[in-house]
């Protein structure tokens, strides 16, 4: 399943504000102990970041797919522009990876994977806000 863009209604802003707030509540999540919620909230928020960094550089999509987002990232941002560093790619894919098993495994998540992956989350979103606001 695809994500829009936020191009019917919501601007660069308003996305971000989306990040910021997934990421407000993925910390939370982690401080109750709550951590498939904390993994699933750190993933949205980078995800939702990710887009804001893509927009920002004029790449948008009316849906974007996981694969498709961090490709567009990797490709564009990282490689082609050069604004973010190798491993934000690096921690997209594992976030994304972490969000499905905490969605879909039944197994316990790593604690220390989470607590990494909302740290993570934490500066890939800052880094953005600081990039964005440029």
């Amino acid at each position: 399943m695809g994500q829009g863009t936020g191009d019917k209604g919501e601007g660069k802003a308003d996305l971000l504000e989306r990040a910021k707030e997934f990421l407000r509540v993925a910390e939370m999540a982690l401080d109750s102990d709550c951590y498939h919620a904390a993994a699933l909230c750190a993933y949205a928020a980078m995800f939702w970041a990710a887009i804001v960094a893509l927009t920002q550089v004029g790449v948008r999509r009316e849906k974007w797919t996981h694969g498709g987002l961090k490709d567009a990232f990797r490709d564009e941002l990282v490689r082609r522009r050069q604004v973010y560093p190798d491993k934000f790619v690096l921690w997209l894919s594992e976030a994304y990876e972490l969000r499905c098993d905490a969605h879909y495994d039944p197994m316990m998540l790593p604690v220390k994977k989470v607590r990494r992956l909302v740290a993570h989350a934490k500066e890939f979103v800052g880094t953005v806000m600081e990039a964005t606001r440029k």
